[in-house]
């Protein structure tokens, strides 16, 4: 009978030939005794097969046998049964495998050994070699080169062996994860440059690397959590290619980076760690990524999709915050860019009212107020009558809701800086905006508070201003609010009390300018100045009624400041700009107004105002004068806030500014009985 078959390829006996117990390996040494017979029967049959086969052949029984034997005719078994570990085996390893507890063949090992082996010989110049018991012939030619790797596939084997994207934890970053997330991204993106230009026609080719360079963009926005990591970001030189594809062919990756963007610089992130935020700043402006990002807002500006529309809010966003941390970033940004002219698109009445009207908006404002020379520049745009048209609509509607109301708000505040500019003021009367304002103030709607802080700012050191207000027939109206008409009413709504507080200090300012502005014994001067005989005399009694409010606040101030406990010690000027906020600036132009209105000569409203003045002083307080007997002290308190207010003029508009406005102040000082020594110098002035 033929010998049974062995399954060269499991160095075992076939099963279908040979019976051996297979039952309960793991019993232990009766086990191990029935299979180390079953291994004798193996070992014998393949003996026999080795016979048979070399008399077959004629040969001697010198050739190479099965798999598993070696030359010399030894096998090679894959398992040895053993108990227990009795010492290393060349060519085995011991473990408790599916045959039981033994010695198991280490293929893997075999076949190191033997590539090792033909390497060697190949090294050597010799022939042929065996390896692994199987007839391997190796060529003393070399073997044709591989294809070349690119230095991208190195690095990506040197990235994999560091640990690669599996050892990054995005929980919690230092700066080595800062690198390899760097190092990952610039990969992705010289991959996927290379791919664009590689298959330039073919899109299908290059959407897996864009698709890769999309997902490493969103990784890189984990970062801003750690802003004193930006330093470190900024070393890796990861920002120009940051802004690089802001002008990315795909959109999608481009709206990526505006995101990644508005992430970094965001005012939260940055909060923790000005200097990180600061470092960020200064490098996009390095590589010119204001223009980049300006480029953008033309791009999507059309935001025909939610995805259009959100890249442009990240824009914006982008534009706020930079300017936050980099204040002078808004000179920056209209100087080299267009910013302000599409921002006066953007809000124009034409537009629907969403998210981004009201971003831009509250970036337009930003903008302005933070820098004199963009709100020339505005005006050089057309910018006061662009404002102008889009606040028109509210002077009879009020917003339709909170954001619609706070977009408004903004609107008049961009319009209220706009104004601070001398240059822009031709332009506001020419477009009739106090006109505008005015019948803002009388409909009585949300925005008239609004427009009484624009006119102040327009009427303030003005004198044109002042007079085509007069001409307006302004006056009524302002004195309506100087007295109070409606703030009940609105005390009542949310807000209210604020809206009302603001209001009054307006209609203040505003009347102090006229007096300030309008030349004495002209017609606009004395339309002025009857607006307080009417009614029996019922504005000086508000001026009094006012003055002792206001002066009461100051005095309150300046106790909390004498009994303060804390180790800081505050100089001059610091002082009073305390006392400035604490109510002394409303009552120095009380003060303006009571010495205007008394330096008229008229007899009814000299008595009036030191009446009511020392009635109101009656209810108890000060003014930091101490008591209250006669009209002499009352006058003496004027004086006294008067001559801190022109003590106090300063120099921004020039000297000679400064020294015509404490000039004016100096005669009212004279008006109401003199001033302190030394004041005649300043007179003359």
């Amino acid at each position: 009978p033929h010998p049974p078959r062995v399954d060269d390829r499991r160095g075992k006996m076939d099963p279908g030939n040979v019976k051996r117990k297979r039952a309960n390996y793991e019993t232990g040494a009766d086990a191990i005794e029935d299979f180390a017979k079953g291994l004798d029967a193996e070992a014998s049959a393949r003996a026999r097969e080795s016979h048979h086969a070399s008399r077959d052949r004629g040969g001697d029984g010198s050739a190479p046998g099965p798999a598993g034997s070696s030359a010399g005719g030894s096998t090679a078994l894959s398992y040895l049964p053993s108990r227990s570990f009795t010492g290393a085996r060349p060519g085995y390893y011991f473990r408790l495998g599916n045959q039981g507890p033994g010695y198991y063949l280490d293929a893997r090992g075999k076949a190191k050994s033997a590539a090792a082996a033909a390497a060697a010989a190949l090294d050597a110049g010799g022939g042929n070699t065996s390896m692994a018991g199987e007839e391997t012939t190796i060529s003393n030619s070399k073997p044709p080169p591989g294809p070349r790797r690119t230095a991208d596939e190195l690095l990506a084997d040197a990235e994999e062996n560091a640990g690669g994207d599996a050892a990054l934890d995005l929980t919690n970053l230092d700066e080595k994860a800062v690198r390899k997330l760097v190092l990952a991204f610039e990969r992705k993106y010289a991959t996927n440059q290379a791919m664009r230009l590689k298959h330039a026609d073919d899109p299908a080719k290059f959407i897996d690397s864009e698709v890769d360079l999309d997902e490493e963009v969103k990784r890189l926005q984990r970062l801003a959590g750690y802003p004193d990591l930006y330093p470190e970001f900024v070393r890796l030189n990861a920002v120009p290619s940051i802004l690089a594809l802001l002008a990315h062919d795909n959109p999608d990756i481009a709206a990526d980076a505006v995101e990644l963007l508005h992430e970094l610089v965001d005012a939260d992130a940055v909060e923790s760690n000005e200097e990180g935020g600061a470092a960020l700043a200064a490098s996009i402006v390095k590589e010119s990524g204001f223009e980049l990002l300006i480029e953008c807002l033309h791009r999507f500006g059309k935001e025909s999709s939610p995805e259009e529309a959100a890249a442009v809010n990240g824009v914006l966003g982008c534009v706020e915050n930079i300017v936050e941390i980099r204040p002078e970033a808004a000179s920056e940004f209209c100087d080299k860019t267009p910013l302000l002219k599409w921002l006066l698109r953007r809000v124009a009445p034409k537009r629907a009212i969403d998210n981004n009207k009201l971003v831009a908006a509250e970036v337009l404002t930003v903008l302005l107020q933070s820098n004199d020379a963009n709100r020339a520049r505005l005006g050089e745009l057309g910018g006061v009558e662009a404002l102008l048209k889009a606040v028109a609509p509210y002077k009879s509607k009020d917003p339709s809701d909170e954001g619609e109301e706070e977009m408004v708000a903004n609107l008049f505040d961009a319009l209220s800086a706009c104004v601070m500019e001398r240059s822009n003021r031709d332009a506001f009367l020419e477009c009739e905006g106090l006109e505008l304002m005015l019948l803002v103030i009388k409909s009585k709607r949300s925005s008239r508070t609004a427009a009484i802080k624009c006119v102040d700012y327009a009427l303030t050191r003005c004198v044109p201003a002042c007079e085509r207000f007069v001409d307006a027939l302004g006056l009524k109206t302002i004195f309506s609010v100087f007295m109070g008409k409606g703030h009940e009413k609105m005390r009542k709504r949310a807000g209210g009390a604020e809206a009302v507080a603001e209001e009054e200090e307006r209609a203040v300012s505003i009347v102090s300018s006229l007096f300030l502005c309008l030349t004495p014994n002209t017609e606009r001067h004395d339309r002025l100045c009857a607006k307080f005989v009417e009614d029996t005399h019922a504005k000086c009694d508000r001026v009094a009624e006012l003055w002792t409010k206001y002066s009461r606040r100051v005095y309150s101030v300046d106790e909390a400041l004498s009994t303060r406990g804390d180790a800081i010690e505050l100089d001059d000027d610091e002082l009073y700009i305390e006392r400035l906020d604490g109510g002394l600036y409303t009552l120095e132009l009380l003060g303006i107004i009571f010495a205007s209105a008394f330096a008229t000569g008229d007899e009814g409203i000299r008595r009036r105002l030191l009446l009511q003045m020392d009635l109101q002083d009656d209810g108890g307080g000060g003014d930091g004068g101490g008591g209250g007997d006669g009209i002499e002290r009352r006058l003496k308190s004027v004086r006294d806030v008067l001559e801190t207010h022109a003590e106090n003029i300063g120099d921004a508009d020039g000297e000679e500014e400064r020294d015509a406005r404490r000039g004016k102040v100096v005669k009212l000082l004279v008006a109401i009985g003199g001033g302190r020594e030394g004041d005649d110098d300043d007179d003359d002035a």
